[in-house]
């Protein structure tokens, strides 16, 4: 008695039309959609498993989903000796173009600021995201951190991503033991940063006294005084600002005094052609509900936002090579009149058009 194999008629395509088919599967890694949220170690979960799922049905399909697969890596830095092991001896190395990086210190197994010496010795993602302790990436980026406050802000964790506009040929590679930080290891065109929520410490008197734990503050600080020795030059951290032609900052209700740090920051960043600023949770977060419970007056968050957004509108005024500027707190509807009236009294109508959803374009 014999067995007859019966085969899925999609097996006999060829590998063009089933590489077409699965390119129709693969999205964006789930921490750009994420990126902005409240920091969290569900960054990368993903309610998609299309790719996973297909590449269960045969070992063909295996072989060619494979590489797309693991195009998005997630590296727990404790597990780095497992991860590399695994991705050199599978020849997955070139197929890596972005790469999740959780650094959390453990007390007894503290992490190592510069894995990334390590790591971009056998990987050279396009878009790298780091999610770690305002300390942790501070020590990453060679940017030690005011952290006497950090009781009163109660961040845990705080999201950069950078990434390149391509990855570079092998002899143009910097030397990594040379570099200072992971801000030197390539050249970044675009940066992002989520420094977490600011609203616990509005439960505190006189909270406007208080330092947020943050690069940017560390870095705008830096650039009207002299508040520390960097680890990293002045002179290399300004080179790493004049290369970014894209910088997005995401926080929630930080001091406008911290704003105008951030804000000083960001005049360095001489070549920007684009600024994207978010201040406000996103929409289905209910942090000012569950905070407002406590000894707080709701108008203050409120106030420090819409101050910020007055500074923010100077300062795209004066970025001369800044050709667009994005709002994106225009979904909350108590504050839209407001933001649109405080933007639109201080951002010059004669330079910059409003598409009228939070979008301010260079003539």
């Amino acid at each position: 008695m014999s067995c007859e194999i019966h085969t899925s008629p999609l097996e006999s395509l060829p590998n063009e039309l089933l590489d077409q088919i699965i390119a129709y599967l693969s999205t964006e890694p789930a921490s750009v959609g994420q990126l902005h949220h409240a920091p969290s170690l569900e960054l990368t979960h993903s309610p998609t498993k299309d790719l996973k799922q297909l590449a269960l049905c045969s070992s063909r399909f295996l072989r060619l989903v494979r590489p797309l697969l693991f195009s998005h890596a997630y590296l727990d830095l404790h597990d780095e000796p497992a991860f590399q092991a695994f991705i050199t001896t599978s020849g997955l190395n070139r197929n890596v173009t972005s790469l999740v990086v959780l650094g959390e210190d453990k007390p007894d197994h503290p992490n190592d600021p510069f894995w990334w010496r390590r790591v971009l010795q056998y990987l050279d993602p396009k878009y790298v995201v780091v999610i770690a302790s305002p300390p942790f990436l501070g020590s990453t980026l060679g940017t030690p951190i005011m952290n006497a406050h950090s009781w009163a802000f109660e961040i845990d964790l705080q999201i950069l991503a950078l990434r390149q506009e391509s990855q570079m040929d092998s002899s143009q590679l910097p030397d990594l033991e040379s570099c200072s930080s992971l801000l030197t290891s390539r050249a970044w065109k675009s940066m992002s940063f989520n420094e977490s929520s600011s609203l616990k410490s509005y439960h505190h008197y006189e909270y406007f006294l208080s330092t947020v734990p943050s690069i940017l503050g560390e870095w705008g600080a830096n650039s009207i005084r002299v508040a520390r020795l960097l680890p990293q030059s002045r002179v290399e951290l300004l080179d790493v600002l004049h290369g970014l032609t894209h910088f997005s900052y995401t926080a929630v209700f930080p001091f406008f005094n911290h704003s105008q740090l951030v804000l000083d920051a960001v005049t360095e960043m001489h070549n920007l052609q684009r600024l994207d600023i978010r201040l406000a949770p996103c929409p289905g977060n209910h942090v000012t509900e569950v905070e407002q419970r406590g000894p707080m007056d709701l108008s203050d968050p409120w106030m420090e936002l819409s101050t910020s957004y007055s500074l923010v509108g100077y300062t795209v005024n004066k970025m001369e090579n800044l050709k667009e500027f994005r709002c994106n707190d225009l979904h909350v509807e108590g504050m839209r009149d407001e933001l649109l009236a405080t933007l639109g009294d201080v951002i010059d109508e004669r330079t910059w058009v409003h598409d009228g959803k939070g979008v301010w374009r260079r003539h």
